[in-house]
């Protein structure tokens, strides 16, 4: 039976909803950070397959809701790209005091835009799933998608006065317009380097070619060799369901678990 507790995390700026799998012989620590809107509940079957997965290989694992989302506190109009990087940053500087255990993280998708280098110096290794570090395409492509579904509304002021800030509405997401350019903003040329074991599952049918701009993002994140690229050929981990899982990707998952585990018992 999996241990599993429920709590709220003392947030910057309020509670955050969090659930954490301790396994009884814990040897690693795995910190999930949720993608951005949609993405979030697109992801939530798989992250929970991931954590029971970790947990199986003596891996503790926290999910958490972001300010603003699911079922952490506060709106979405009231959260900011800071806000959200400052609330991953005390729970990984928490998990450093505790323990010596290694930390890791999981950044599916749209999580990666909110990746710091002070991040990346507080974790062992990363784990990215079919990550894209281009901030402008993802908001023009969350833009294009909610004008195709008819799902975007107008932009209003929060106020009248001479500090008034755009709100805007996009598939039903009510938020301020300075997040946006904030998201936008964000790109793997912000990031110094990465100096630890970063562990890249891409979703890649066997013939299928990356475009010049993924390949870009991979050498731009390999500049220190310490690079893993995993090709997945199976269903896409954001469509998964109980009946339809990227199986080959929990198997690969599950290898690597297995081997951080190991090496991670062997330094002790």
């Amino acid at each position: 039976m999996v241990s599993t507790d429920v709590e709220f995390y003392h947030g910057n700026k309020g509670p955050l909803f969090r659930i954490i799998r301790t396994p009884e012989n814990m040897v690693a620590r795995l910190l999930f950070i949720a993608p951005l809107f949609e993405q979030a509940n697109q992801t939530r079957h798989h992250i929970t397959r991931s954590a029971i997965n970790a947990y199986g290989q003596g891996i503790q694992s926290i999910i958490f809701d972001h300010f603003g989302t699911g079922d952490s506190h506060g709106e979405l109009i009231d959260a900011n790209l800071g806000l959200w990087q400052q609330d991953i940053l005390c729970q990984l500087r928490e998990l450093k005091a505790k323990s010596p255990h290694a930390i890791y993280l999981s950044l599916p998708l749209s999580a990666v835009l909110l990746l710091t280098d002070e991040m990346l110096a507080l974790t062992d290794g990363i784990m990215l799933l079919q990550p894209d570090f281009n901030g402008k395409r993802f908001v023009q492509q969350l833009k294009r998608l909610a004008l195709a579904a008819g799902l975007t509304g107008g932009n209003r002021p929060t106020n009248t006065g001479a500090e008034a800030e755009q709100v805007v509405e996009i598939a039903g997401y009510v938020m301020k317009a300075k997040l946006l350019d904030e998201l936008a903003g964000q790109h793997i040329n912000k990031l110094a380097g990465f100096n630890i074991d970063c562990y890249w599952f891409e979703w890649q049918e066997k013939l299928e070619l990356l475009s010049p701009s993924r390949l870009k993002q991979q050498t731009l994140a390999n500049k220190n060799n310490t690079l893993f690229i995993h090709q997945i050929d199976d269903v896409k981990f954001w469509l998964a369901t109980e009946l339809q899982v990227a199986q080959s990707f929990l198997a690969q998952e599950l290898s690597l678990f297995s081997t951080l585990t190991a090496s991670e018992a062997e330094g002790r």
